[in-house]
């Protein structure tokens, strides 16, 4: 694994050890603990939304369509995406009404949630499970789905499209904004970030 400047990083059994579990107060806990109301990366930084399965708000089942409302939309082309493109329980189902609704519930006592880079849900993503997905360390998160997962990154060279994550063989591409996919949401300045490769 390569850090941001060319530097040498750890590999990939840093998975098994790199996540702390968070209350939904935003207490750290110990090791030995798992899973959390929120997961604590101890390498990047961040902090990670944990799913559910309680049919509420952050249930894992859940999908959003692609929508940034502050995107370029004056001109022929319309940039922000799909309002209410998913289907889901508690807030509008897309991207941007997500992020509000969690934050509105201050989850693990902070509300500056917001939707994961590319690169943030790559360091996330653990590449020796792509034989037994979801690429993921699920001790600490659960419920996750063997699917795709929206970043907040939409796609340079085509208005109507964002990059997505897959847990299932562990790589992004490129999706419609339109259509329906998981979220998982973080929070925090990242530190040590691999950059995927476009």
């Amino acid at each position: 694994m390569l850090t941001g400047c060319g530097e040498s990083g750890p590999g990939p059994e840093i998975h098994d050890t790199k996540y702390r579990a968070v209350t939904a107060t935003g207490t750290v806990l110990d090791a030995a603990q798992a899973p959390g109301v929120c997961a604590r990366d101890e390498f990047t930084g961040l902090t990670w939304e944990v799913k559910t399965d309680d049919g509420g708000l952050r249930d894992a089942r859940h999908t959003y369509s692609w929508f940034d409302p502050d995107e370029a939309h004056g001109g022929e082309l319309d940039y922000r995406g799909l309002p209410d493109g998913g289907t889901c329980d508690g807030s509008a189902c897309d991207t941007s009404s997500y992020v509000a609704a969690v934050n509105e519930t201050a989850l693990c006592g902070h509300a500056d949630w917001r939707m994961p880079s590319r690169d943030e849900l790559g360091s996330i993503s653990d590449p020796r499970r792509t034989t037994a997905p979801p690429t993921i360390n699920t001790r600490h998160f659960p419920l996750t789905r063997n699917a795709e997962y929206w970043s907040g990154n939409d796609y340079q060279f085509q208005y109507d499209a964002a990059w997505v994550w897959s847990f299932h063989n562990g790589m992004d591409r490129v999706e419609w904004k339109k259509t329906p996919r998981h979220v998982r949401l973080v929070r925090g300045e990242p530190q040590r970030v691999v950059r995927v490769k476009d």
